[in-house]
Formats: C-alpha cells, structure tokens, sequence
C-alpha cells in the first residue's frame, strides 16, 4: 500500500520532493532556515495540497505555545505549493481569516489547503483525523526576489579568510607513501627529515611498471606542482594531464594524490606570491575534487626545507586544500565581508569585453551612476559587435565619450598598440571571457585554450602594459575558481590565476582587486544558455544567479574595498544545507540540534522487510535522480527509461554517482548511469552491491 493510500488520500495525487519545493521557494528569494523546514511529505492534486508538518529539531519545546509558529508557518507553506512555478512572482501569507483553535500542543500536523474565491482555507488535523487549527481563509501577495533580497540581504561580498587547523599530535603513519616526478622545490627533502620511508618515481610511466610487476598501490602519492619558470597555459596542461591519466588507472582508486606548490596562494594580505601560474593548479585541482571527492589534495608551503611534519600532518587532516606557513596548517574558507561605502570612477575607463552582454550592464553602469565621461570600450569586432552602434548612441546621448574598438586584448601587439592612443586611463577593467565547460575526465588541451587565452593571457597583458600605480585596475574572475565547480576545471584555472593576479600587482605597489562573480542574470550572458538543470545544479552548491541591480551594487562597493580578491554573490540557503564543499562550511546555516542524521539508502534498507527493499531501493534511486534533475518528484522519473534520455548529462552523472555513494557508503564508479542507464537497473545494481558487503 502506498503512503498516499495510508494517510486516505484521493486517487491521482502527486508528490513533491521536499528538497525540491525549498530549493524553488529559494530560487525566488525565500529562503527557509533549518528551524522553519517542517513539512515533511507533500501531495498536489490539481490546485489542493496535501501535506504532513511537524516541529524541526530546533523547535523541540513547545514554550507556551497553543500552537508553535514554526509549526503554523510550516502548514502555510503547503499553500504555496500551486504558485511555485508562477510567473508572477514568489507568492508570501498576507492575511489570514476566520483562524481557530480546537486543540492545543500538537506537535505534528496533517494539511490539506484548498484554493477559493476568498484565498486558501486550511485544515490542520492530528494523526487522530480530529482538528487542531482551522483557517476560513489565507490571502498571499506577490514579492518579487530583488524585494526578498534587499530584506534578507542575501546578494553580499565574500572573501577568502586562511583560518588555523589544530593539528593533532604525532601518530604512527602505516600508509605507504611515495613521490612523483621532478622535484623542483625539495619534497623529497621534507619526507627524510621525518624519517618517512617512501618510494620514488620519475614519471606515472616509472609507477606503471612497478604495479605491473606486483608492486602495491602507494596510499599517498606526492607531487611537486611548481615550475616558476613555466607559462600558465604549461603549468595547467601538465596538471590537467597528470588529473586524467591518474584518474583512468583504477589501481590508483584507492591513492590519494597530494599537489604541493610554493607561493601558489596567499594567507595574508602582504604575502608575495612566488609562483603565481600555480595559482592556475589550484583552480583547476579544485574542480576536480569537486567532481572526484577523497582522491586529491592540494597543500601550498612556505619553506620546503621544513615541512615535512606539516605536509604529513596535512595529509592527515582530512582537509582538501591546506597552506603551511611556518609550520602551522591553515585552511580556506568564504565569510561574509561588510560591504564598504561605494565608492565612483571617474576619468577615462577602459573595458574589455565592452560589448558583451556584461560589458554593456557595466558601460551603462559607469556613465549613469559614476558619471564616466569617457569610456574605451575593447572586443574582438569592435564596431561591427552586435549592438555595439546602439550602445554607443544611447551612452552619447547620456553625456560620455564612447570610443568602441577592435581589439583582442589577448594579441599583446595589438592591446599595445590600442592602449598607446590612450591618455593615462583612471581605470581598467577586465570583463572579457569564455565558456567551454567539460567534466575533468574529457576535458582537452583545446578546451582548456580556450577558455585561459582570453582570461589569463589578456590579464597578463594588462598587467604588462598598465602600471600606472594610480589606475584602478579590475578583473572580473569567477567564483568557480575559488569553490572549484564541477565541470568548469578550465574555467576555475583562469580564474584563480586572476584572483592570484590581483594580489600579485598589490604587492607591487600597483592596484589591483579581483572579483570572483557568482552566475550572472544577464540576457545573453554567459549564463543565458544553462538549461533548467543547469541552473538548478548551481543552486544547490550554495548560489543563486545575481539580478543585474544587486550586481552593480555589489560592484560599486567591491572597488571601494581594500581587498585583493572578493566574491560578490547571491546566496542560496537551501544550497548551503547539504553537502557543501569546506570552502563554504562557515557560510551554511547552522543544524537544529546539530548534526542531522543522514538519510542512507543502507539504513532506510535495514528498516524494511525484505520483500519491500527493491521497491524501496528504486523509489530512492528515482528520487536522487529527480533531484539532479531539477524535477518535482521522483514520480517524475520513469524507472524503466534511459537517463539521458530525460536529461541526465556528464554532469549530472557525476552529481548523482556522488549522492549515492554518500548514501550507500560505497565507492561507486563515475560511469554508474553509462554501466546501469535506467533507474530499475541501478537500483537493482546498488541492493546487490549493499547486500554482498553485508554478507
């Protein structure tokens, strides 16, 4: 019997995935803390919503509450349901009439809300089918997400804070470790100091041959990833190519791989940067423990001579990404940055990229709101840019002098050329970029090109070219290069060579400020043409997509900063409640009651009897599999057809090997949906898989 037939529900009623329904009320700018998500099962039956509620963890006494509000706004969540996908906006509890009290201290509640001419009426009823709390009516009212925003503050600046990790004291390490190529900065060094036994190769080649004559797997195998003397566009070839041929031997599944650079990354302001193109590693290694969790780490240290402790202690901490400054660890994390007061160009600014979609929202921006008089705007066709006649009419007729050229600023003789007709530019700012995003796996030295050339190789130019230390000098990265987000490893490269960039001209004496943007909302922007699951997989890494206000906003006040690197962003709460990356574990809402327990397909099983377990099993399959999706439910996954066939890309693949293997507990291949294409099949896959590790 389904549990819809249990509680006597009507024929033909369709769940909504919870996660699903706060994940939309959080697309439009409502966004529910831990404490206020009680609703626990949802029905929709044409414009009626059944539901289930009850007190969440935080709320556990009652105080002196007839009926606890956390409980109540719970009930009139459901009557949400039906406007979710309006387009006119997220729909809010305005008014409510005719409320009354039958019973008092319900902890739990069943809700069916059903739609009038008056507004919704509401009954609350007990597990006993007797009432709780009855409404005559409840009218909503249409807030926008800018209104929501502008209340609860949600777009706002982060940056980067290194905060100290206690190391715990010295034990006995049995792992078998190794080292791995050339080393450029002293590791093997560091490892005898410690008296470490460990092996040596020259190459993965070396590695290869020793397995294949029976030699065991190292469990830590460490890199030198710092070459000063190599380009950016080498450094992350040879990183991207060590990822995949590591990442393709499955004797190393169980390895972890260590990068170590030096001067890679900053802790601190005034920290100089001894090899910024290894910047570019680190961006790129974040993407792929992203999409590969537990089988890379990244360590930046200080002095190579004196670090071994440190590195084994890094190791053993579990963390990602760590720095060693002077023999202590530091880890890095996003917080939260009090915006200062705005602060306005004036002069001559010149803007690359000026007339893309988001070079034109900033062109608009400097002539309306800082009174620019004369703007330089840089691309690749000039003139001949769609809309580039337009725009320069319309900020003419604001009162500037628009001067719309062609230039690749990545083509170093022809941005000199360029910048040379210029007189003393008060400011430069870096828009240009591309796209050409791929899972680190099929990821090519092409694609990576691509995407470096007009990000690194036109920053570099700039930086070359533009040492006016009284020119403000802007570029515009990316937070993918500070989150590492999947299938973006070219992209978070570039951008962390840029934010490295920045500090780099700081300690030069130079100006310098690197914003690492969350997704754009612009018409024709980068983001323009993400898919509905698209968008709905960046939201669930904690971000929401910047309305064009609050980015422009957040612009202003991070040019007023006296910061290297900011991330100005739009939060997303629903996002920052699972499993976040630990660069984002200060900015997720606390936990009522601490740590909730984890849903696990393993236990869910061993609550049922054995012949409920295959349903069971699908049922949790379909269900991660409509999360990924960005679909209602799981009833919206059809359990016998192919997933590529309803929309489930290479990255969405990797998203739903990930949330299986945490609700498992088993190591599950990045091919599970291309071995196992429909959801019968991988369910039936993963009770085999539980059944033989319980036996």
């Amino acid at each position: 019997m389904s549990h819809a037939e249990q509680h006597g529900l009507p024929d033909g009623v369709r769940k909504v995935d919870i996660d699903h329904l706060y994940g939309r009320l959080a697309d439009r700018g409502l966004q529910y803390g831990p404490a206020f998500r009680g609703l626990r099962a949802v029905w929709s039956h044409g414009e009626e919503v059944y539901a289930e509620a009850e007190l969440a963890g935080a709320n556990g006494g009652d105080g002196d509450y007839h009926l606890h509000p956390a409980l109540f706004d719970a009930a009139l969540q459901s009557a949400l349901v039906p406007g979710l996908d309006s387009e006119s906006g997220t729909f809010l509890p305005f008014a409510l009439r005719g409320v009354r009290l039958h019973r008092a201290g319900a902890r739990a509640v069943n809700v069916h809300a059903v739609p009038g001419d008056g507004g919704v009426s509401l009954a609350l009823t007990g597990d006993d089918g007797e009432p709780v709390v009855t409404v005559g009516s409840l009218v909503t009212r249409s807030v926008t997400p800018d209104q929501l925003d502008a209340a609860g503050q949600r777009a706002q600046l982060l940056r980067v804070a290194w905060k100290p990790v206690v190391q715990p004291p010295a034990a006995a390490d049995q792992r078998h470790w190794a080292f791995l190529g050339t080393d450029h900065i002293g590791l093997t060094g560091a490892l005898k100091t410690i008296r470490r036994p460990f092996d040596a190769y020259p190459s993965l080649r070396a590695l290869d041959a020793a397995l294949r004559k029976g030699a065991p797997a190292p469990d830590v195998i460490v890199v030198s990833c710092t070459d000063e003397d190599s380009p950016v566009h080498s450094v992350a070839q040879r990183a991207l190519m060590l990822v995949q041929e590591w990442l393709a031997d499955p004797r190393l599944a169980a390895s972890r791989l260590v990068l170590v650079s030096s001067g890679a990354v900053a802790t601190r302001p005034q920290e100089v940067l001894s090899d910024v193109p290894g910047a570019a590693v680190w961006g790129l290694l974040r993407s792929a423990q992203t999409e590969h969790p537990d089988r890379f780490t990244l360590v930046d240290i200080d002095d190579p001579g004196d670090s071994g402790r440190a590195l084994a202690a890094a190791v053993a901490s579990g963390e990602p990404q760590l720095a060693v400054r002077h023999g202590a660890l530091f880890r890095p994390r996003l917080v939260r940055r009090p915006p200062p007061r705005p602060a306005t160009l004036t002069g001559t600014v010149v803007l690359t990229g000026g007339t893309g979609a988001l070079g034109r929202l900033v062109a608009r921006h400097l002539v309306t709101r800082h009174e620019v008089e004369h703007l330089v705007l840089l691309s690749r066709r000039g003139p001949a840019a769609p809309g580039a006649a337009e725009l320069t009419a319309e900020l003419t007729a604001l009162g500037a002098r628009v001067d719309v050229l062609a230039c690749d600023a990545a083509d170093r003789p022809s941005l000199e050329r360029t910048l040379a007709d210029i007189p003393a530019p008060s400011a430069v700012i870096h828009t240009a970029g591309v796209l050409a995003d791929a899972v680190i796996g099929t990821l090519t030295p092409r694609r990576l090109d691509k995407v470096l050339t007009p990000k690194v190789d036109a920053a570099l130019h700039l930086h070359d070219l533009i040492r006016d230390p009284e020119c403000a000098f802007v570029v515009f990265s990316s937070v993918a290069g500070l989150v590492g987000t999947a299938g973006q490893a070219n992209y978070a490269a570039a951008n962390a060579f840029l934010d490295a960039l920045a500090h780099h001209r700081r300690t030069l004496g130079l100006r310098g400020v690197s914003l690492a943007w969350g997704l754009w909302e612009s018409e024709g922007g980068m983001g323009s043409e993400l898919s509905t699951a698209e968008l709905t997989r960046i939201r669930r890494t904690g971000f929401a997509p910047l309305g064009p206000e609050q980015g422009l906003a957040l612009f202003d006040a991070a040019i007023a900063a006296d910061e290297a690197v900011l991330a100005p962003v739009r939060l997303n709460d629903a996002g920052l409640t699972g499993d976040v990356p630990p660069v984002l574990a200060d900015l997720a809402p606390a936990r009522p009651g601490g740590q909730a327990a984890t849903d696990t397909l393993r236990s869910r099983l061993a609550d049922l009897p054995e012949a409920e377990r295959d349903a069971a099993a699908l049922e949790f399959v379909r269900a991660a599999a409509a999360a990924v999706l960005g679909f209602d439910g799981a009833d919206d996954v059809d359990p016998d057809r192919e997933f590529g066939a309803v929309g489930l890309d290479s990255m969405g693949n990797l998203e739903l090997s990930r949330r299986l293997s945490a609700a498992t507990g088993l190591r599950l291949s990045v091919t599970l949906t291309f071995d196992h294409p429909t959801p019968a099949g991988l369910a039936s896959h993963l009770r085999l898989l539980l059944q033989e590790g319980a036996s």
